[in-house]
């Protein structure tokens, strides 16, 4: 389930790919590129570069996403505060708060 704010699920900003599910292991699928002895060396440094790069553009993307929620939640925020200062009157009630005296 993908995460409102990142736009990913925790599993893929971790691991560059979706979950797969024990279900899925069952069913046989084809492999894109055949593994020999020959071509394991370079095709495990691909896929190792494919995932670091995927990696990196996902962070990036989730950051950027983190950052426009934030963004729009501090705007929203915002929006609630009174920009009207508050008045007080002879005989309000207030609660006096003391910072020095919780410090000691």
């Amino acid at each position: 389930m993908k995460q409102d704010t990142t736009q990913a699920t925790p599993f893929e900003l971790v691991y560059g790919r979706t979950a797969t599910l024990p279900v899925e292991i069952e069913i046989k699928t084809y492999l894109t590129e055949p593994i020999t002895e020959e071509n394991f060396q370079k095709t495990l440094l691909r896929k190792t570069y494919n995932l670091m790069e995927t990696l990196e553009n996902k962070w990036r993307k989730a950051a950027d996403n983190i950052q426009k929620s934030q963004e729009k939640q501090k705007k929203r925020h915002d929006n609630q505060l009174s920009d009207k200062p508050v008045e007080f009157k002879m005989r309000d009630k207030i609660l006096l708060h003391h910072t020095k005296a919780e410090k000691q």
